[in-house]
């Protein structure tokens, strides 16, 4: 979708479910561009959309845009020192440099709300996944689990379930399981 400066739409193209944005995405840019004679083209998108490949595509292209980084890519620039969580004590917002990122404006928020959602869900899952584990042990306490292997099969499926698994430290042994939260 194409939209003016409002987000009017002004251009619409649609395409099967399984068509993949890679495919479909720098064509329909290009094609706007040229049916619409725009000379600057600001495209916002998603982090699927906009990937690493797209925007090495787009510079070519000369056109600006706006997405989001990834998860690990954010921890890359924490842990380099580059953003620094205690600045957002003092401002939600901040713009940052980093060389991965050549004449790129980054800028990172902390939205409260969304902090707020987040470790709503994070203490859910723990807790649902707490449930789950204190299950397994009890099976195993009371014999009807047994094998490494199998109680590990079993665990494997509860921490894939909620996704959680890093927040914690399993100890399966033949007769015995264990589990405690980092």
């Amino acid at each position: 979708m194409l939209t003016d400066r409002r987000g009017c739409p002004i251009a619409v193209s649609v395409y099967k479910g399984n068509t993949g944005d890679g495919t479909t995405f720098l064509p329909q840019v290009r094609k706007l561009r040229d049916q619409f004679g725009l000379e600057h083209v600001v495209l916002v998108g998603d982090r699927g959309m906009i990937s690493k490949a797209s925007i090495a595509a787009l510079r070519k292209e000369q056109f600006s845009w706006i997405t989001a980084l990834k998860a690990a890519q954010i921890r890359t620039l924490i842990d380099a020192g580059t953003v620094q969580i205690g600045l957002f004590d003092e401002r939600n917002l901040v713009e940052i440099t980093h060389p991965d990122y050549p004449g790129e404006r980054l800028m990172a928020c902390r939205n409260p709300e969304l902090a707020k959602l987040r470790a709503h869900t994070r203490t859910s899952l723990l807790e649902a996944t707490t449930k789950e584990l204190e299950k397994v042990r009890g099976m195993v306490a009371r014999g009807t689990l047994r094998g490494r292997d199998l109680i590990g099969v079993r665990v494997g499926k509860v921490v894939n379930k909620f996704k959680v698994a890093k927040h914690f430290e399993l100890h399966i042994e033949d007769t015995r399981f264990d589990f405690t939260r980092r």
